[in-house]
């Protein structure tokens, strides 16, 4: 029965190793994978249900690649799982849906949407995550891949519905990982960045301790492997022998996404986030026992009840601390969510002029930090060169994929190739990007 079937990711970067898991799986089964969804005979959409805006943004694409009626279209992801009950009633655009826990069974869902059944697979509590055995085609763009190393969540966040959607925190076995991670870099990958919702809690499930430094040693020995970048650091789990990995294993690059959420201390127990240290005292450690990290965090404002002295403290925090990279976001309220029904919920207005004072007040402390590095040297791991320029366009240890800045350097070496790791001098400074020249090739970690 094999057809063609579009693939469309919406979301995060775990939603993306999802995506590739399922294309994988088609691919293994006989589908032809096609960039247009149009010529296909189904169309799998990976939705988002984190937010009511993402959720909004699903529906619009299904409706959009439902017109006309002649695609069947699968609907799996987050925003299956958590509406699962009324989700065929709610899109009769889509033939069949599968929740975020059961993406194994794509296949099988293909197979029966393309035979007019009408039909869901969804368990109610999802427990499933994938290892290294499962077929992955990359979807992503350039020499680095996103590894899930864990799925789901134990914690209780009140802005937060993840646990709901993808079920109680479960580690992989470093083994999977390592082997995981050698496929990718046979494969042509240089770069892994570890994800998770929580991925400093790694392994207390499995192995009954934090074992993230021990994942980060045995992949540091990965031949062929130039960067290991880590992502969703939950700052209570940020340990000293954390830090020492970081600091000592060579290709660790040394970058932490951490999602503080905000600053002062009567906001962070109202939004059930850890308060053992605050967020100036963790800054602080995480710099001294990793000089010269990268840091980058998000930030929540306009949540309930937050008053003008508690942003005025995330404020006076972001200026004072300097971090490399903030997102900023409005609070968004959500259905089964504890902070849906706190009270002083903050009007739309207050939390648009709050986001944007604390963006403005970042890129000028990114302007910065930028014009700092003028004239120093960096590491450039190539993701890209202009066609007509020869201008190579990567990214440095400073820089995730996807969410941070770029690096254009300007180069009379023709043998250089996308993935490769060069020697750059920084010569330009921009808020969000930086540009210079290439002085040499790279020596790998």
């Amino acid at each position: 029965m094999p057809g063609k079937v579009g693939v469309v990711n919406l979301g995060c970067a775990k939603n993306l190793v999802d995506t590739e898991i399922m294309m994988g799986l088609l691919d293994q089964a006989g589908f032809e994978l096609v960039g247009d969804e149009r010529g296909a005979d189904v169309v799998v959409v990976n939705t988002c249900g984190f937010l009511l805006s993402a959720q909004q943004e699903s529906a619009r694409q299904i409706i959009e690649l439902g017109q006309g009626g002649k695609t069947k279209i699968v609907m799996a992801g987050c925003m299956v799982q958590r509406h699962r009950e009324e989700v065929l009633e709610a899109l009769p655009e889509v033939s069949a849906a599968i929740g975020s826990g059961d993406l194994k069974h794509i296949v099988q869902v293909v197979e029966r949407a393309l035979n007019n059944e009408r039909f869901t697979i969804i368990s109610e509590k999802p427990t499933y995550s994938y290892d290294e055995v499962l077929p992955r085609l990359q979807a992503s763009f350039g020499p680095s891949s996103y590894v899930k190393i864990s799925e789901g969540c134990d914690h209780k966040c009140s802005f937060c519905i993840i646990p709901q959607l993808r079920g109680g925190h479960r580690s992989r076995p470093i083994e999977t990982i390592v082997a995981e991670t050698k496929q990718l870099v046979e494969g042509g990958m240089r770069e892994v960045v570890l994800i998770a919702q929580d991925s400093t809690r790694y392994g207390l499930d499995l192995y009954n301790r934090a074992a993230l430094p021990e994942l980060l040693t045995a992949l540091n020995e990965v031949e062929g492997l130039n960067w290991i970048r880590l992502h969703y650091a939950y700052p209570m789990y940020v340990n000293d022998a954390l830090l020492n990995a970081m600091r000592d294993l060579p290709k660790v690059v040394k970058y932490m996404d951490i999602p503080l959420q905000h600053a002062h201390p009567a906001m962070l127990r109202r939004m059930r986030r850890p308060t053992h240290e605050t967020v100036g005292e963790l800054v602080d450690r995480i710099r001294a026992g990793v000089p010269g990290i990268a840091i980058r965090t998000s930030m929540i404002v306009g949540f309930p009840g937050e008053t003008e002295e508690e942003f005025q403290a995330l404020y006076d925090f972001m200026a004072e601390k300097k971090l490399d990279h903030v997102g900023v976001f409005e609070f968004s309220r959500e259905e089964g969510t504890h902070s849906h029904d706190l009270p002083d919920q903050v009007t739309k207005k207050v939390m648009k002029q709050r986001r944007a004072r604390l963006m403005a007040l970042q890129q000028g402390i990114s302007q910065d930090i930028h014009e700092q590095l003028v004239g120093t040297e960096l590491d450039l791991l190539v993701e890209a060169i202009e066609a007509k320029s020869g201008i190579l366009i990567g990214r440095t240890f400073r820089d995730a994929p996807d969410v941070d800045g770029t690096f254009f350097a300007r180069t009379d070496d023709p043998v250089i190739e996308p993935g490769d790791l060069v020697r750059v001098r920084v010569t330009v400074a921009k808020p969000y990007d930086l540009h210079g020249e290439v002085v040499a090739a790279a020596v790998p970690a």
